[in-house]
């Protein structure tokens, strides 16, 4: 382990250009894998966007992101609304042809915050645990009615390929 961390850090010093990839793999502090126990527990924050009426996930907006579960893996969420001025909720849905004017029916059993519709109140959080099943492409959305419309969304691939959990960046 500790060897090829030195021979990263080498190769980070002599050839930058081959290093990027490597640091681009890298997780954020909202994502910690448990590869172990077959798990990950997400830290989202809802957040204002940059544009008035519009929020963040993780201060991620309309699919910039797509965060890859192995399917199977237990996915544990904490969140919080830290949006001072609206409400905001979660919910994992099946990725379709266009988004949602609301949110609905979670795709997968127990994947969706307390008042979809409604929304928590600033500062409000609450928790989710869930199995990543079945197989597919999904959205994390907001379900406040005009949301996810507005951006307020990243995707979800539940991949029974994958080893271990990822982000890819898509925009």
């Amino acid at each position: 382990m500790r060897r090829s961390l030195l021979c990263s850090t080498v190769l980070a010093t002599v050839l930058p250009c081959c290093a990027a990839p490597a640091l681009a793999q890298a997780l954020p502090d909202w994502v910690t894998p448990d590869s172990a126990g077959r798990q990950v527990t997400l830290t989202l924050v809802a957040g204002p966007g940059a544009e008035p009426g519009t929020g963040t996930i993780a201060g991620h907006r309309a699919g910039d992101i797509e965060l890859v579960v192995p399917q199977g893996w237990t996915v544990h969420w904490n969140w919080r609304n830290a949006d001072s001025s609206q409400n905001h909720s979660l919910v994992v849905m099946a990725e379709r042809e266009k988004l949602p004017a609301e949110g609905g029916q979670a795709a997968i059993d127990g994947a969706l915050s307390r008042m979809v519709k409604a929304g928590l109140k600033p500062g409000q959080e609450d928790q989710a645990t869930f199995v990543a099943e079945p197989g597919g492409w999904y959205w994390i959305l907001c379900g406040v009615p005009g949301h996810a419309l507005k951006g307020e969304w990243i995707g979800l691939r539940v991949d029974p390929g994958a080893g271990t959990v990822s982000l890819q960046f898509r925009n």
